[in-house]
């Protein structure tokens, strides 16, 4: 959608809407010819909650050149897929999109996601069945908490806004997460002041759960005392304050902060407030696609591992015998890695590296000698390291990515110097939203 948005006016009319489909973003879609802003044309609506084949009445909120941002006010005709979302904070809570699709058509529509995108690039690629995580299997989020002058509010940012809608149920989140946002409220209503936002990241571990808090600087640690009671009735086992310098302070530990893989026999120790997989069914298929590619790969030759993390996929892959370059920006990740590797018999298979690959992505040169590279961007993809990949004509590439559409962009510069997109792993481990899981497992063409 455009950038350069326009407001409309507050007191705008509602209109009606034929919605023909929903948009990448879980948005539904309408068009229309209306006069918006003195200017007539041919626009294109989205709306947040609506479904194909609805009527429906909306408010326009934005304009982006064509595009048009509108709230839904009233379904006049009602899809015979939808259906009544289980979650009572579902409209507001911005965590999910979907709830209100039934689940066939809802799965339907990310699986077309993917072929359609994937078939415009590469028409030969087996695109296998999607491997959808269960409810309640979430072990990672992010919650936010807001005191106003009546209580204190925690929970998630309502869709596209800046309000926080309190949260007391969730289908996503693991339950141990949900009870932990319900015991918090009070202690911290006690040392948060008025008007004061804090962000509380937790992963769930082995033992209990790990909190990184954002917005808690300044408080002393006297004050903690309370708030560091229920926190470890909760079985919260290690909390980290961010200081406004971004150094990590540590509150209290209480066990070993490991993070097992019993299907891989792994362990990694994630730094405070790393990034997970969102779930283990989700981590596992990526590894199980990962060992897959790699079935028949020649042992002796090292592997280039790029936004390697932690280590989820890293201590697996050396538990097989396979070495790893391994680089990361994060050197409390790298950390973790040579921690999880210590003792180990890995016959020096692991050496890790602190890289900005966004910044520095590796070279040509430097890729050129590996026989097979993993890569797992952020979200935003990495074209400048796949251009550099590409050229550097290594036989395998495996892409895992959280964007579909990064993850076409890129792969598309794999494909058009001579690799094959032999096939595709689509994972749902984001239930209920528009974000969507890949594995792509690429072969550089042997006539090159």
């Amino acid at each position: 959608m455009n950038k350069k948005k326009k407001k409309l006016s507050s007191n705008f009319s509602p209109i009606s809407l034929d919605i023909t489909d929903v948009g990448y973003k879980g948005e539904g879609i309408a068009k229309l010819i209306t006069e918006l802003n003195f200017e007539k044309k041919d626009y294109n609506f989205f709306v947040p909650f609506a479904l194909p084949n609805e009527k429906i009445i909306a408010k326009p909120t934005q304009l982006f050149s064509k595009n048009v941002r509108a709230e839904l006010v009233e379904i006049i005709k009602p899809s015979p897929e939808r259906v009544n979302p289980q979650c009572e904070h579902f409209f507001k809570c911005g965590g999910c999109m979907l709830q209100h699709w039934r689940f066939e058509h809802y799965n339907n529509w990310k699986m077309n996601r993917i072929t359609s995108s994937i078939y415009q690039i590469s028409s030969n690629t087996i695109i296998k069945k999607m491997v959808s995580s269960s409810q309640n299997s979430r072990r990672h989020a992010k919650f936010t908490a807001k005191r106003n002058k009546s209580k204190l509010i925690i929970g998630f940012y309502e869709h596209k806004s800046h309000f926080v809608t309190e949260i007391t149920e969730c289908l996503i989140l693991e339950k141990s997460l949900i009870r932990l946002i319900q015991d918090l409220r009070k202690p911290l209503e006690e040392i948060i002041k008025i008007g004061d936002i804090i962000h509380i990241h937790a992963n769930l571990l082995d033992n209990g759960i790990d909190l990184l808090i954002d917005g808690l600087a300044d408080i002393s640690f006297k004050k903690f005392s309370e708030l560091n009671k229920k926190l470890i009735e909760n079985k919260v086992i290690r909390v980290h304050r961010r200081l406004n310098n971004k150094i990590l302070d540590l509150i209290y530990i209480t066990d070993r902060t490991s993070l097992s893989n019993n299907v891989f026999s792994s362990v990694i120790y994630p730094p405070p407030g790393g990034f997970l997989q969102a779930t283990v069914s989700g981590e596992n298929t990526i590894i199980k696609c990962v060992m897959e590619a790699l079935e028949n790969y020649n042992k002796k030759t090292y592997i280039c591992e790029l936004f390697c993390g932690s280590g989820t996929i890293t201590l697996p892959l050396l538990l097989q015998n396979f070495r790893i370059n391994a680089f990361e920006l994060n050197t409390e990740s790298l950390h973790s890695i040579d921690l999880s590797s210590k003792g180990k018999p890995f016959n020096n298979n692991i050496k890790t590296y602190t890289r900005n690959l966004k910044s520095k992505p590796l070279t040509i040169k430097e890729l050129e000698n590996y026989g097979a590279i993993i890569i797992d961007p952020p979200r935003s993809g990495a074209h400048t390291q796949f251009l550099n990949i590409a050229k550097s004509k290594v036989p395998l590439v495996i892409s895992v990515s959280c964007d579909i559409n990064t993850f076409v962009r890129d792969s598309k510069i794999l494909i058009e110097n001579n690799y094959n997109l032999k096939w595709v792993q689509p994972i749902d481990q984001f239930l209920y939203s528009a974000h969507i899981e890949v594995v792509g497992f690429f072969e550089l063409n042997k006539a090159s």
